[in-house]
């Protein structure tokens, strides 16, 4: 299976590499930054990051495909500590 479009936005993204989180928030300086931190201090690996956005500081979806597995522990810390978050999705 390959997603090639997540709502209307273009992204390609084969769910070969579990799991993969799929972000929508607002496009604003740092975001990738703290999620990437965030991530790494809970000793999770990237394997494959991609952004699209709307426009500059309009909508934005993160889709990170990472080699760990996750507990939905993580979704709650990720919406808490970078608020501008809308949605996580796991999958």
């Amino acid at each position: 299976m390959e997603v090639q479009e997540f709502d209307e936005y273009p992204f390609e993204f084969s769910g070969e590499r579990r799991p993969t989180l799929v972000i929508r928030h607002s496009d604003q300086k740092g975001v990738i930054a703290e999620l990437s931190d965030i991530l790494y201090q809970k000793g999770i690996n990237i394997a494959r990051m991609a952004n699209e956005r709307s426009k500059i500081n309009g909508a934005a979806i993160t889709v990170c495909e990472i080699d760990n597995l996750i507990e939905d522990t993580l979704l709650t810390l990720l919406k808490r500590e970078i608020p501008i978050i809308d949605e996580i999705v796991l999958v």
